[in-house]
């Protein structure tokens, strides 16, 4: 076997192209097929409107309506944890203490992570300590005050 068809066989087949073009053409094809799959995947969450100042602040509104309609189970359990952190957070009555938690989960700055072993959602603003955890129910579960090294735990 003399030296060229060595290298040649150690190389393997030679590459097929995507559109039967070179390398070159074979990257730009790829380039435009991945572009117009995020195209697609970002459709349906994307929406056009004239005045994009309108468009951030209607969607900011649907996230704390839609947030807004968040509650504990009972009212009976809404009453327990606003006895238990309603002074620590600052709220003077069980409804602002609802409103608050509410605003955590409304809140763009907040972090959110689904816990592992029981699916509840947890949403955390770190400027401000708040913490809330949603059951996958919808139900909000509590919502207090701590660290980021207790919601990185969790």
């Amino acid at each position: 076997m003399n030296p060229q068809s060595h290298s040649a066989a150690l190389r393997g087949p030679r590459p097929r192209f995507l559109f039967g073009g070179t390398a070159g053409t074979n990257r730009i094809a790829r380039a435009l097929l991945a572009l117009g799959l995020a195209a697609l995947l970002c459709l349906p969450a994307c929406s056009f409107t004239p005045n994009e100042a309108e468009s951030a602040s209607s969607r900011n509104e649907t996230a704390a309506e839609a947030a807004s309609h968040l509650a504990f189970r009972t009212d009976e359990k809404l009453q327990q944890h606003f006895e238990k952190h309603g002074r620590e957070t600052g709220c003077a009555t069980a409804e602002e203490y609802l409103a608050a938690a509410n605003a955590v989960i409304a809140d763009p700055a907040s972090l959110h992570k689904l816990q592992a072993e029981d699916g509840d959602d947890l949403y955390f603003l770190e400027r401000t300590g708040e913490f809330v955890v949603v059951s996958p129910a919808g139900y909000i579960r509590t919502y207090y005050l701590t660290d980021r090294n207790y919601f990185d735990r969790q």
